[in-house]
């Protein structure tokens, strides 16, 4: 059951965060190309648009949290590895690595939470360029959250269901440098 509960997670968030990626790639060409439109527009031709700081700020923000869950899923965030890499095989590194995703879960469930009113409060106000309601902006910290946990989540069944010696599939997305 919970090898069967890790393998769906593990498909969903393989999906949902390959296409978070995809959008984010997106996000990027389109900043790049904005940025690049200003810089020519202002320095050749000393001419301004009023746009494109607003856009390429928005698309950035976008960009960050939608890698964020995928940064999760590999185990490519800030971490402590210095303090867990020697006990990381013994029965104390993996209650550690227990331990720590757990408080990731609940920082995280903490963040989600914030976040909703955040994009409530963003619902009322709209962006001085684009007059565009800026709870849509912002809808994005939500789901980045969301998807994060989920990620968390599969992270913490794999470590319990090794914890206690079951034998999990790796994840579909793998990180070479991750020591797991």
């Amino acid at each position: 059951m919970v090898i069967s509960v890790i393998g769906g997670l593990d498909r969903f968030n393989t999906l949902t965060t390959g296409l978070a990626g995809k959008i984010a790639t997106v996000a990027l060409a389109i900043m790049t190309t904005v940025v690049t439109i200003h810089v020519v527009m202002r320095y050749g031709f000393n001419y301004s648009f009023h746009w494109t700081e607003e856009v390429a700020r928005n698309l950035m923000v976008w960009m960050t949290f939608l890698f964020f869950p995928t940064g999760h899923k590999k185990g490519m965030n800030i971490a402590v590895e210095f303090a867990v890499a020697p006990w990381a095989h013994t029965a104390a590194g993996k209650i550690m690595k227990i331990l720590i995703e757990l408080l990731s879960l609940i920082v995280l469930s903490v963040c989600l939470w914030l976040s909703l009113g955040f994009v409530e409060r963003g619902m009322g106000s709209s962006s001085q360029a684009l007059q565009i309601t800026m709870g849509y902006v912002y809808m994005v910290v939500p789901v980045s959250f969301g998807m994060t946990i989920l990620c968390a989540l599969e992270n913490l069944l794999r470590l319990l269901a090794g914890l206690v010696g079951m034998s999990v599939p790796p994840p579909a997305h793998t990180f070479a440098a991750r020591a797991d």
